[in-house]
């Protein structure tokens, strides 16, 4: 087996069946690919019909597997049941809310086999860091508008964690140069050439990962239930001295958070970092990162409550404030 596609799902029943289609379609696209790809639908316990409709393509095709979870055990322990299951050379991990572009998994394939020496040109123009041990390797991720979606960013240290936290990226000018835990407005990277290039991290939202970084790494870390799983599992890819990087050319249309509210997203965003630092950074940092996190959320507090006069996401940054209460 050649590639094994993880997609968990979480009552998002037409958007899974969309994303099944696609994935099907872009296969059909590659012989190889189609005769040595098998597909693994983990569902978080769904109370939507996911599992029946499912359930019905895998009577219909020899590749569909379907793993039911009797509770929802987040992004990463759902995804971790079809990684030891599966037998794929490569995994690809893709959200439930995606739809795959045309021959984008063919491309990616055909990235992590070129040489070692075309991939040594596979550059950042302005890093000049070769590009010569790739294990993770992102899609690039659009909007349904067909616009570029941003996506990953540095890892977090207490300076681009302030950067992010504190709106330091979205300074006119010199905020792209500044490194952010989330490439997100000025700080956005879009390249769009066809060479792969390199990044920190990459979100888990259509990322095709080598088994062996797997073996050497570990698998997803369960103890996150969801948002920062992808940080932290790239980090220790890192270690291993895996390269982690986006692929342009190869595109993946991301309709976004289908199945999780902004609440969850923004309180597990927080609790993520929490998590990375107790897991991996120096007991010391521990008060400095309570006061970035701190600071950020009274400016977001402030900003949607008074600026923008978003009460309902006020209110979401002033529940995430008591995530800090542990620290």
């Amino acid at each position: 087996m050649l590639l094994s596609i993880v997609i968990v799902s979480y009552n998002t029943k037409a958007l899974t069946l969309q994303t099944l289609a696609s994935v099907e379609e872009s296969l059909q696209r590659s012989p190889e690919l189609d005769q040595k790809t098998d597909i693994w639908v983990v569902d978080n316990n769904s109370t939507d019909g996911s599992v029946e409709a499912v359930e019905k393509l895998v009577k219909s095709s020899s590749r569909l597997h379907l793993i039911k979870n009797q509770a929802n055990l987040g992004f990463a322990g759902a995804n971790n049941k079809a990684i030891e299951r599966s037998k794929g050379e490569y995994v690809l991990l893709l959200n439930s809310d995606t739809v795959v572009q045309e021959d984008a998994l063919a491309q990616m394939i055909a990235t992590f086999s070129m040489s070692q020496s075309n991939l040594e040109t596979a550059v950042l123009a302005e890093a000049r860091d070769k590009l010569d041990h790739l294990g993770v390797l992102a899609a690039q991720l659009l909007n349904p508008d067909g616009s570029l979606q941003a996506q990953g960013g540095s890892f977090p240290t207490l300076f681009s964690l302030t950067t992010h936290m504190l709106f330091l990226d979205d300074i006119p000018v010199i905020g792209k140069f500044l490194p952010s835990t989330q490439h997100t407005g000025r700080n956005a990277h879009h390249h769009q050439g066809s060479k792969p290039y390199l990044v920190d991290w990459v979100g888990g939202t259509a990322v095709m990962i080598r088994r062996a970084v797997f073996l050497e790494a570990g698998l997803l870390d369960s103890s996150i239930f969801m948002y920062g799983e992808d940080i932290e599992f790239c980090m220790r890819a890192k270690s291993h001295h895996w390269d982690v990087a986006i692929l342009p050319s190869a595109k993946v249309i991301h309709y976004g958070s289908a199945s999780s509210s902004s609440k969850n997203a923004i309180i597990g965003e927080l609790k993520g970092y929490i998590y990375i630092w107790a897991k991996h950074k120096p007991i010391w940092q521990k008060p400095i990162l309570k006061l970035i996190l701190g600071i950020g959320i009274l400016l977001r507090i402030i900003l949607f409550g008074t600026m923008i006069r978003d009460a309902h996401r006020a209110a979401i940054y002033k529940q995430a404030s008591r995530v800090l209460r542990p620290l």
